[in-house]
């Protein structure tokens, strides 16, 4: 075994639509036309902190123009001790005389378990054995709860903002 430094951790990735009902997507994107485009800059971070109460909400970069505004984040949510879903939303606005566009994307819906490989005793052969036993035969069943969850939370998100959409151009 080579050398593993300090604070490492074995991380497993499980992307919510590997299996299922969208198999294979990575990236969902919604675009809006018309009325006011500007009003979803305020409503997608309420929309955000509602749907998937974020533990960690980190701006990842901003820019504004007149008629422009471009924005992108981080949303991490902790699940348990073990697990967290992550997301990357990004947001394009350009408007002009109260009409306009709007696309908002959701980078790659991920489910993350990480474990820790610090210690010497982590990092042994015994330990990893151990953990792999844990993780496949106990640890999975929470795990396929936690992927239907972010689902769940996913599509919730849809439906709001879609609805959102719709109501902005009833306006």
């Amino acid at each position: 075994m080579g050398y593993v430094p300090s604070g490492s951790k074995l991380l497993i990735w499980n992307e919510l639509y590997k299996r299922g009902a969208k198999p294979g997507l990575k990236n969902l994107a919604y675009t809006y036309e018309g009325k006011n485009p500007e009003k979803i800059i305020h409503f997608l971070p309420k929309l955000v902190r509602l749907v998937f109460n974020p533990s960690t909400w980190q701006q990842k970069e901003i820019n504004v123009g007149e008629g422009k505004y471009d924005s992108s984040w981080y949303l991490f949510r902790d699940l348990d001790s073990y697990t967290y879903f992550r997301v990357d939303i990004e947001l394009s606005v350009k408007y002009k005389d109260g009409k306009g566009s709007a696309k908002i994307k959701l980078g790659e819906p991920v489910i993350i378990t990480e474990y820790p490989q610090e210690t010497l005793w982590q990092k042994s052969f015994f330990y990893e054995i151990l953990r792999m036993f844990w993780h496949n035969y106990f640890y999975n069943k929470r795990l396929v709860s936690h992927l239907d969850w972010g689902r769940l939370q996913v599509s919730c998100f849809e439906e709001k903002l879609l609805h959102y959409f719709e109501q902005l151009n009833n306006e």
